[in-house]
């Protein structure tokens, strides 16, 4: 079989533990690209969290952004095949938010908006400010979400956590039980909840489909259970070492950890 693209999720697979990519990735994904293998990124960040990286990667390719939500070309400025939630929706989550006493931030068309700083943002803000000034990403801290509702243009995803997992479980469960909305876990403690049918593996075969790719001529890497729905379209799908067993069960073989040069490892076997 011959491969024509990678997809790679990013947090805890093509990302190391600093939320860097390691330099052996780095070279060995300009190496693919240079014979003609397409490189695109799955994540279930928002896209302009995605920028700094496609920008490190020289890519030229769109990005499937917030669990395929909608695909956003860079060199456009704009994203296309968009899915998002009506404010309805999102009034009904934020009900369901505020119930469960989990913390959120909404991801609308262009800003990452949040009403409380907790340990994971402190975090997140430490990496973006360490960036160049054009490749920081807006987040926003908004004095209420109703209001974050109203003025939307899109409304793509809430990103929901919490250190009380048994609240975040109960939340979680009364989504599914809504029916309207697809409930991603990304992280032990974090899931992103969309509208239903928004998935990577779905934006991944649009992706396909513009692009004119067999889903089977493409290998898919990844490690949380938000990629599963990668690993059973693509060709090839494969797990990280730090992926819970769950996950790895589901795809087709496993590699070395995201702190190690696994991926870089692996491109070179089936690539050059």
């Amino acid at each position: 079989m011959k491969y024509k693209a990678v997809a790679f999720d990013m947090d805890g697979t093509l990302l190391a533990s600093n939320r860097l990519i390691l330099p052996e990735t780095v070279e060995m994904i300009q190496k693919i690209m240079d014979k003609g293998i397409k490189v695109i990124l799955v994540s279930g960040r928002h896209h302009t969290v995605i920028h700094p990286y496609y920008y490190q990667l020289k890519l030229s390719t769109p990005a499937i952004c917030c669990n395929g939500s909608y695909l956003y070309d860079f060199k456009q400025q704009q994203n296309f095949a968009a899915k998002p939630m009506t404010k309805q929706q999102a009034k009904t989550l934020l009900n369901l938010v505020n119930q469960f006493g989990i913390h959120t931030m909404i991801y609308t068309d262009q800003v990452m908006n949040y009403e409380i700083l907790d340990d994971h943002l402190e975090g997140f803000f430490g990496w973006l400010n360490s960036l160049p000034e054009f490749l920081q990403p807006e987040v926003k801290k908004v004095d209420n979400f109703e209001q974050v509702i109203e003025q939307a243009n899109m409304i793509f995803k809430f990103a929901t956590s919490s250190h009380n997992l048994s609240a975040l479980k109960q939340f979680s469960d009364a989504v599914d039980a809504l029916e309207e909305f697809s409930c991603e876990w990304s992280w032990s403690n974090r899931a992103d909840i969309a509208v239903k049918g928004n998935t990577k593996g779905n934006g991944l075969k649009h992706w396909a489909e513009h692009e004119n790719i067999k889903l089977s001529e493409i290998v898919a890497f990844g490690d949380s259970y938000n990629d599963i729905s990668m690993f059973a379209i693509a060709g090839l799908g494969i797990a990280m070492g730090n992926a819970d067993d769950e996950v790895k069960a589901k795809a087709s073989y496993t590699i070395g950890d995201n702190n190690s040069p696994s991926i870089a490892n692996e491109l070179e076997k089936l690539f050059l």
